[in-house]
Formats: structure tokens, sequence, C-alpha cells
């Protein structure tokens, strides 16, 4: 039906007499050891842990790896035909709501995988890597005054803030409204591509959302309500959060993205994810006029 090329993957889509098929999958010529460690983490959720979640997902009906050659795909049941993406709502109220939907989502998914046994050995939260990463990140050679100060301070702050974290949970790792299908006939949304998705504290996508995600108008007129809805459908799954703990694992999210977002600009230092760098340094440096603690306390 159409095939192209993405991020990190390649795509197809297929009308089979079986039903619409979707293929991700690495061409032979690619040489991208990032982009095969991503697809054989995506097939480990898909097999192992997505079985067992109530959240919903496109389900994987076929992988195969090369783990020698960096090569592999994905085959999952398409669901374009049943869903609509981001680009459906054409109001405010009805984006918004959508948000809402998001962090409901996502709170679901943090519940159900917070301090799961499964999330042992290769999926497990390791404190003593996250702190050696963080004294190793720095930001592009010419990034500004901004960035180098927040990513310095966000790893001075690490290790006080990973101390006092309620817990673990399954992170998605690379939460945007991209990653979430609506159905067309109702029913919950769907959540897609997990090949960022490992063991992290509770705050780290919440604050991916709203810090690194959302424009700095966006993030002042929403971020208020959406931390409420995602604090209240917590609580509705049995994980009650006083409205200062969530505070403190947001903000531990917001140290977290700042450093993985330096990281992640002087490896790549495209547009995208320099935008990316502006919004989340923006975020540290006004985190005072939200939550009433700054970061910069951390020098």
């Amino acid at each position: 039906m159409e095939a192209w090329s993405g991020e990190g993957a390649a795509f197809a889509r297929y009308s089979t007499a079986h039903g619409p098929l979707f293929l991700k999958y690495l061409p032979a010529g690619w040489q991208d050891r990032r982009a095969y460690r991503r697809v054989a983490r995506e097939e480990a959720y898909l097999r192992r842990f997505a079985p067992l979640s109530p959240v919903p997902h496109a389900p994987l009906l076929h992988a195969a790896l090369d783990p020698a050659r960096g090569h592999g795909h994905l085959l999952l049941r398409d669901l374009t035909d049943e869903t609509t993406g981001w680009g459906a709502f054409a109001t405010d109220a009805e984006r918004e709501e959508a948000l809402r939907q998001i962090v409901r989502l996502l709170a679901q998914h943090h519940a159900f995988w917070f301090g799961h046994p499964q999330l042992s050995g290769d999926w497990s939260w390791d404190r003593e890597r996250a702190i050696r990463r963080a004294l190793r990140s720095s930001t592009p050679p010419n990034a500004p005054a901004a960035a180098r100060d927040a990513a310095g301070q966000a790893a001075r702050l690490l290790p006080e803030l990973l101390g006092q974290t309620l817990g673990v949970t399954l992170a998605h790792g690379d939460l945007h409204s991209g990653q979430v299908l609506w159905p067309r006939r109702g029913g919950e949304p769907v959540l897609i591509d997990y090949g960022q998705a490992h063991a992290a504290p509770l705050g780290e996508d919440l604050a991916h959302l709203l810090h690194v995600r959302l424009d700095p108008p966006e993030r002042a007129r929403l971020a208020p309500e959406l931390r409420e809805t995602y604090r209240e459908a917590l609580a509705g799954y049995g994980i009650v959060l006083s409205r200062t703990q969530l505070a403190d694992e947001e903000r531990l999210g917001l140290v977290l993205n700042v450093l993985t977002t330096a990281r992640q600009a002087r490896r790549e230092g495209g547009s995208g994810v320099q935008s990316a760098l502006e919004r989340v340094v923006e975020a540290w440096h006004t985190w005072d006029a939200g939550q009433g603690v700054s970061p910069r306390n951390a020098q």
C-alpha cells in the first residue's frame, strides 16, 4: 500500500487476505547500531511485556533480529484504518482533551508497571549507572551558557533526588502526541512505539511530555491541569501521591530529561533535538515559577 523511511527505521503498510499489516524494519544498507537497539527493545517489550499490560498496543505478529549485522524487522497488525492520530484534532479544545487522555493512558501504564517484578535483569533500574551517565553528560560545544548551566546543575542534583524517589516504573521513553492512536469507534487510546522503553523513576515520562514536548506558552497554560489529571488517574489505580510528592517526582524527571536531551544534542546536533534542548533548558530555569523550589539551588 505504501512505504517510507523515518527516524530510526523504515516502514511499510500491506493489505493482505489476513488483514492489514504494518512492517517496521532496518534496511540492509543501514549501519545504525542505535536504531537496531531500539528495534530490539521494542520487540522485547511487545513480546514479553505488552501481553501482560492493560494498556492497548498494536499486536506483534512476527519479528526477526540479526544482531551481528544490525538488521531486523517487526510485523504488527496495522491500525491505520481503524484509528486516528493527533492530526485529526482540529480545535484547541479537542487537542487539550486529547492531551488529558494521553496523561490518563500514561498513568495507567505507569501504575501497572510500578514496582512490577518483571522489571528485572536488562529491564531493571540501575541507579548507579544513571549517576555515572550524569557525570559524563555534557552539552554541545557551541551550546549557550544556559544549557551548560542546566546540565551541570542537573548532574549535581541527580544523586540527591534519586534517593528520594517513591519508586520505579516502566517509562515509555519518548512520549508525545504522535505515539498515541485513537480508535475511530471509541474506546481507549493505543500507545505505540516502545523502542526507548526502560525502567525509570515515576516522573520521567510526565516531565518529558510537559518540558520537552510542549512549548513554554503551552506548558504554562496546560501543565497544571495535566499534572492533576495524571495524579488523579494514578490514584484511581491505587498509587496515591500528594501534589508535593508528584512535584518531587516531576522534578527528578526534569533532571533526567535535561541530561538525556543534552547527550542527544551533543551526539546528533539536528534542529529538532536542538529545539528540544532549548525547551527543556527553559523549563529548568523557570521551574521555580510554577513549583516553588528552583533547580538552580543545585549550584
